[in-house]
């Protein structure tokens, strides 16, 4: 089962388009937002995110995920 912090990290990840604007929003360090993705995305054994300089975008992958993560939320 995955952490609530990590997909708590994901969604605003994927909410705000961008780790440094997840960060901001979560009130963390954007370093934390980086490698809470990095370990989510090492457990799911799956890339969720492109990274580029002007943000993420969600990978296939990272779209399905966004689904179940919304519906963890909205569980919890």
């Amino acid at each position: 089962m995955e952490n609530w912090d990590d997909i708590r990290v994901f969604l605003a990840v994927a909410r705000q388009g961008g780790l440094t604007s997840a960060a901001q929003h979560l009130g963390i360090n954007h370093t934390t937002v980086a490698r809470r993705l990095t370990g989510l995305e090492g457990a799911l054994h799956t890339r969720l995110v492109h990274r580029t300089p002007t943000g993420v975008t969600l990978t296939p992958a990272g779209q399905d995920f966004l689904h179940h993560a919304e519906r963890i939320e909205i569980e919890a």
